[in-house]
């Protein structure tokens, strides 16, 4: 049977306890695909409240009530539920978990040990390396370059583990109702995590602080925030929605056209993953803007522009500027992403890469 340990709760508790809503998504776009026998949620340690939860979706929620006692409690409990879920795993398994972390390593290194028949599989999709790799940091590195293989959204010469494949997003079974652009318009979506090495988001406000005309939109959170609510009190046309449900999030992204994607190339962690909003929107057929050009990317079209914000305001301009028939060649992929990204898609290549190292 194929097990899948992801990070997953009812959509109001995501926003409640400030976890990733990409995370969540992510795992119930690929469980949606039918790929998994079962699926089991372990939490982050920060939650620490007696969560009772019916959870009616197609996973299982593995949580003690020891959270609440504190957090060396917390921790505890954190170990205990990796060790249910290890009890749970029969021999020949096959497990594939939603990135290697202090979520699930105790869970990992039992498997290791006590059951070797079990694949153990990675799905790296968040990988944050630093200059000076602590204990922790190399331990991390080590479980995941010791899977039986692994998925990941880049590739990076830290990433040993010779048995794997490059998938940028998942594509949802249930996609292809979204809807088309059919008349470009000057507005800009900047969404998910704001902080600045992963949004530049100081350099966005300032540019469309100087371009009245063009209207940006902001959701998610950041260590910043009195910064982005100073230019969207200031300017008119920047309006900052703050953290919202996934309803509110996907009604925002279709009254835009273009969704950016404004990470700073220089910062190690974003050369070993992916943004994972870029699939989200072309799977909603916005129009791409990115300050990274990705290689992956290929056969899909979108804008690459600059990090300086004078470059970056120029280029921006520029693409607003050009023809209708034009933008619309960058509008509307979301059949090609679909193709590119489904959930059969992925489940072929975890069978391949589970046949592989056998």
């Amino acid at each position: 049977m194929r097990i899948f340990q992801t990070i997953l709760l009812p959509d109001e508790l995501i926003l409640k306890y400030k976890l990733s809503y990409a995370a969540a998504n992510f795992s119930k776009n690929l469980i949606s695909g039918g790929g998994f026998g079962k699926v089991y949620s372990l939490l982050p340690v920060n939650v620490q409240d007696d969560i009772s939860v019916e959870c009616k979706e197609d996973y299982e929620l593995v949580f003690l009530s020891w959270r609440k006692k504190g957090r060396k409690f917390t921790f505890l409990a954190s170990l205990k539920e990796q060790y249910i879920v290890f009890s749970k795993i029969n021999k020949h398994d096959s497990l594939w978990v939603y990135n290697v972390n202090m979520l699930n390593a105790f869970l990992i290194v039992l498997l290791k040990l006590f059951k070797h028949s079990v694949s153990v599989n990675a799905i790296i999709l968040d990988y944050t390396p630093s200059n000076q790799m602590s204990v922790k940091d190399k331990f991390l590195l080590g479980l995941i370059n010791s899977m039986d293989g692994n998925i990941r959204l880049a590739d990076s010469e830290l990433f040993t583990c010779k048995n794997y494949k490059i998938l940028l997003g998942v594509v949802p079974i249930r996609a292809g109702n979204e809807p088309l652009i059919i008349n470009p318009q000057n507005k800009f979506l900047l969404s998910g995590a704001l902080d600045e090495h992963i949004a530049q988001t100081s350099m966005v406000l300032k540019a469309f602080a100087e371009l009245p005309n063009f209207e940006l939109h902001i959701t998610g959170n950041c260590d910043n925030l009195s910064l982005i609510k100073e230019y969207s009190d200031k300017y008119t046309n920047i309006i900052f929605h703050g953290l919202v449900s996934l309803e509110d999030y996907m009604a925002i992204m279709h009254r835009v056209t273009y969704q950016l994607s404004t990470r700073d190339e220089n910062y190690p962690e974003n050369q070993c993953n992916f943004p994972s909003k870029i699939i989200e929107s072309l799977l909603h057929n916005r129009i791409v803007i990115s300050t990274i050009a990705y290689k992956q990317l290929d056969e899909i079209k979108y804008f690459k522009v600059d990090s300086n914000c004078d470059a970056f305001k120029r280029q921006v301009s520029e693409i607003c500027s050009k023809p209708n028939e034009v933008l619309m060649q960058y509008a509307n992929q979301g059949a090609l992403v679909t193709k590119m990204f489904s959930t059969e898609v992925w489940n072929k290549t975890m069978t391949d890469i589970e046949n592989y190292s056998k």
